[in-house]
């Protein structure tokens, strides 16, 4: 049925009204100046790609996903009036054609922006002149949006709580964001995780009230901002915050992380990273699970770290190089599983000998290729281990009569 010619001059409300069909008539006459919802309008609609340039849509509050998975649309609605719409949410999710010139939207009264071009493959408008003053959430907002990079410099983020996965996967994306006033945020989880090219300075950033920062960084190659004076203090999560960072080597040696509890993976693959911790306060982390897995430059002192709530150090200090800290002082007695925690760590060769490690279960590749390893580990308590396999494979410094006694 041609629908194109219904008057719906009267509608309010046109929410989900094409959600998964394959609609793709002419509806460019339509006068919609008294509708305020769009919630969901074309959602899902893979064959709509009409001319809707010339739509009022000034009465609309709500256009989430109205263009959500609408995977061929791309038309011009550069002069839409959206100054009314509050609410964006996944406006473009994954609308993977789309774009389109967005220049000029007046978006000063939307609030929630969250996931609005996610999987917008090639959405690469200029917005560096919107106004986001009044948006509290821009979580996934340009999550994988592969070829993103307009200037946001000037963007006034300073009412927005959740950043988490706003630039995840955005490959090409290097703007400026030195001046963004960051804080409000609570969650930066995986925020700029395998954006490779960026490289912002964010030195000045005001972190204080973050709470997440797992996979911030993940897969950053290029980044490698000074980051000394932030304040992580709120920080519960640095969960592969760095992990294959490549050419990350800031100096944190004064980062306040006390609140933190999961360390696993931080700097796993970070080959540049060789900062201070020596004076970090880790009495709260209970997962240091391949925290510093493949750093092949590290070698800080960590002799005075407190360990005694952690429970995995799995993988911790495999393939780290050049790490030789005195670690004889270290209270391991909460630690289960030592898997490959050590594994071709080839410089290491710390006294343990007096570590308690009672509670451990696995401590299969333990050592393996730690090639100048030979502490004397005869007096360990591994009462409990179920798993020593290879444990010492490859490390030929070894003494054999060093070994635990296992039954």
């Amino acid at each position: 049925q041609d629908i194109s010619g219904w008057n719906v001059s009267n509608v309010k409300d046109m929410s989900f009204m094409f959600k998964g069909t394959n609609f793709n008539q002419d509806i460019s006459n339509w006068d919609v100046s008294n509708v305020t919802n769009m919630v969901g309008m074309f959602a899902g609609d893979s064959k709509f790609n009409q001319d809707i340039s010339n739509w009022n849509v000034s009465n609309v509050t709500n256009m989430a996903s109205i263009f959500m998975y609408a995977s061929k649309f791309n038309q011009d609605i550069s002069n839409w009036n959206v100054s009314n719409v509050t609410n964006m949410m996944a406006m473009f999710f994954s609308a993977k054609e789309f774009n389109q010139d967005l220049s000029k939207w007046n978006v000063s009264n939307v609030t929630d922006m969250s996931a609005m071009f996610y999987q917008a493959e090639k959405f690469n408008s200029d917005l560096s002149n919107w106004d986001v003053q009044k948006v509290t959430n821009m979580k996934g907002m340009f999550n994988e949006a592969k070829n993103f990079n307009s200037n946001l410099k000037d963007w006034d983020v300073s009412n927005v709580t959740d950043m988490s996965f706003m630039f995840n996967g955005v490959e090409k994306f290097n703007s400026d964001l030195s001046q963004w006033n960051v804080a409000n945020v609570i969650n930066m989880n995986a925020m700029f995780q395998m954006v490779k090219n960026f490289n912002s300075d964010l030195s000045s950033w005001n972190v204080s009230n973050v709470t997440d920062m797992s996979f911030m960084f993940n897969e950053a190659d290029k980044f490698n901002s000074d980051l000394s004076n932030w304040d992580v203090s709120n920080v519960t999560n640095m969960s592969y915050m760095f992990s294959g960072a490549k050419k990350f080597n800031s100096d944190l040696s004064n980062w306040d992380v006390s609140n933190v509890t999961n360390m696993s993976y931080m700097f796993s693959e970070a080959e540049g990273f060789n900062s201070d911790l020596s004076r970090w306060n880790v009495a709260k982390v209970t997962n240091m699970k391949a925290m510093f897995q493949k750093a092949r430059n590290l070698n800080s002192n960590l002799s005075n770290w407190n360990v005694s709530h952690v429970t995995d150090m799995s993988f911790m200090f495999a393939g780290a190089e050049k790490f030789n800290s005195d670690l004889s002082r270290w209270d391991v007695s909460n630690v289960t599983n030592m898997q490959a925690m050590f594994g071709r760590a080839t410089n290491f060769n710390s006294n343990l000998s007096r570590w308690n490690v009672s509670k451990v279960t696995n401590m299969k590749h333990m050592f393996a290729y730690a090639y100048k390893f030979n502490s004397n580990l005869r007096s360990w308590n591994v009462s409990k281990v179920t798993d020593h396999q290879n444990m010492f494979l490859g490390a030929r410094n070894f003494n054999n009569n060093y070994r635990p006694r296992f039954r």
